[in-house]
This record gives C-alpha cells, sequence and structure tokens, in this order.
C-alpha cells in the first residue's frame, strides 16, 4: 500500500497499534503448542451424495462435521441442498412445477452455476422433462439394454466383424 519504511519501522508502529488497541497475540511458540487436527475434505463423489442426504444419515462423524462446517459457511450449498431434494421429490411424487422451479434457478441471484446449467439443459426439451415427471413410464429398461450392449460393443473393438458382436449380444441377454 505504498508503505516506504523499514521492517523494524512497521513493527514498531504494530507494537504501538498493539497497545493502544490492546491487542493481545500469542507469541510464535504458544502458536506451536496447539494442535489442528487434520480432517480430510469431502471428495467431489461424497459431497453429491450427502447434498440430498439427511446430515444425521452420515456415519462417519468426520465427513458428518465436514458437511456441518460446509452447509454452516457456504449459503449457496443450502440452497443447492433445498433445491436438490425440491427436484427429487418432483420426480418420486410424479408431479410439481418444474418450470417454476427452473425459473427460481434463473431469476437467483447466487452463483449456482452447476444448476443453472443442469436447468438450461432442462429446458432445451422441457415437454419431455414434464412428461417424464408426470407419466409413469420409463425407458430405464431401454436405456439398461443399450449400456449392455455398448459394453458388449466396447470388449469386441477391433476383434471380430458385425456378426460375431450379433451373437455375443444375442447370448448376453439375461431375463
Amino acid at each position: 500500500m505504498g508503505f516506504n519504511g523499514g521492517r523494524t519501522q512497521a513493527y514498531h508502529n504494530i507494537n504501538i497499534l498493539k497497545s493502544q488497541f490492546k491487542i493481545n497475540i500469542p507469541s510464535f511458540t504458544e502458536v506451536q503448542q496447539y494442535t489442528i487436527p487434520y480432517i480430510k475434505p469431502l471428495s467431489s463423489i461424497k459431497l453429491a451424495k450427502y447434498i440430498e442426504v439427511c446430515i444425521k444419515d452420515i456415519a462417519d462423524l468426520d465427513e458428518r462435521n465436514y458437511m456441518e462446517t460446509l452447509l454452516d459457511n457456504i449459503p449457496e450449498l443450502r440452497i443447492v441442498r433445498k433445491l436438490v431434494k425440491i427436484f427429487k421429490t418432483m420426480l418420486k411424487r410424479g408431479s410439481g412445477n418444474i418450470r417454476k422451479w427452473i425459473d427460481f434457478i434463473m431469476r437467483s441471484k447466487r452463483k449456482l452455476t452447476g444448476l443453472k446449467t443442469f436447468a438450461n439443459g432442462l429446458l432445451q426439451d422441457i415437454k419431455a422433462v414434464e412428461n417424464g415427471i408426470r407419466l409413469p413410464w420409463s425407458n430405464g429398461a431401454v436405456e439398461g439394454h443399450v449400456n449392455r450392449i455398448k459394453s458388449i460393443k466396447r470388449q469386441m473393438y477391433g476383434r471380430a466383424g458385425f456378426e460375431l458382436l450379433r451373437r455375443k449380444v444375442i447370448l448376453s441377454q439375461t431375463g
């Protein structure tokens, strides 16, 4: 900030301020006596998992405390958590106003980058999203079969032609 003085001059002025305002700062040896416990941060996978889970249901005490600390200090995380729970409830119940949910996210002054991107994706095909929430049908079984076929295709890549791939897909059907 433009200070041109030396180190001792700074220490002198800081000591004057300390005595003037009665600020007590522990010495270096006093600070070293305190042991600060290491808390392993949550992985992104666990954080995503714990976003929708009740805090009391987190088994690991350190992870529970870490999650509580995050929620206490990051108001955006609390908002994301509420929005995720609302979205999950809409899917489970088969009812809810998805447009209102998306509108809330888009109008939010908070930095909800991930949710805003997700909401934009939902807006691209809003009719399908509304039908997915409202209607009881699911394409989960079809997606499962597509995933199975793609896995087989990856295993067979570069080894054989279409006919062998076809046989392997037919023979691998379960159920």
